[in-house]
């Protein structure tokens, strides 16, 4: 299975910039929450797309209740088209 996308986001603040609050430090805590978010919003897309793909895959009957399925079906198939062509010869 391959995935693809992209996702972008902007963010714009109004900080103060002092010796104990630098430019930089601004800048690097702004890119870590944003960086916490896109995550986190990948995270949600990511496997809640995967487990709804999954959950339709997957089936609520045994490989052996299949198959015994599909036998009767076969079997009531195969009596019908007897009783037809009974009915057709009488």
């Amino acid at each position: 299975m391959n995935l693809g996308g992209s996702l972008t986001r902007q963010i714009e603040a109004d900080n103060t910039v002092n010796e104990t609050n630098p430019h930089i430090a601004n800048i690097g805590r702004m890119v870590e929450d944003m960086e916490n978010k896109i995550r986190n919003t990948l995270n949600e897309i990511y496997f809640g797309k995967t487990n709804s793909i999954l959950n339709g895959l997957r089936s609520v009957h045994s490989l052996s209740e299949q198959k015994q399925q599909e036998a009767l079906r076969t079997d009531l198939a195969q009596a019908l088209q007897k009783r037809q062509k009974a009915e057709v010869n009488n």
